[in-house]
């Protein structure tokens, strides 16, 4: 699926993804997780701000972009409720003793 995606130029002439537009929507990558080469193309896998990840592919010779991957976000396990313990009665007045 081609999309459009805004990159930037590394130190090395080479072009990193910084946000694309899916279904409409401009999404912004946090963090460029992995990239690798084969023969024709440029593969990026990304994360987005709401924890999705594509695998974005560029076509060096064209400079088009294609949608290679989604994957879901990571489900959130909720946190284990720690155990309550009875606290001991708080004590407000303390007994004065005059001699």
């Amino acid at each position: 699926m081609k999309i459009c995606v805004h990159s930037n130029r590394g130190p090395r002439g080479e072009e990193t993804p910084y946000s694309f537009y899916l279904g409409g929507r401009r999404l912004c990558v946090t963090v460029v997780l992995e990239r690798w080469t084969e023969s024709t193309h440029r593969y990026f896998e990304v994360q987005v701000d709401d924890g999705r990840r594509f695998i974005l592919r560029l076509d060096a010779d064209t400079r088009l972009w294609e949608l290679a991957a989604v994957f879901a976000a990571p489900k959130k396990v909720p946190a284990k409720p720690k155990a309550v313990t009875p606290a001991a009665p708080r004590k407000f007045f303390f007994p004065l003793s005059f001699k």
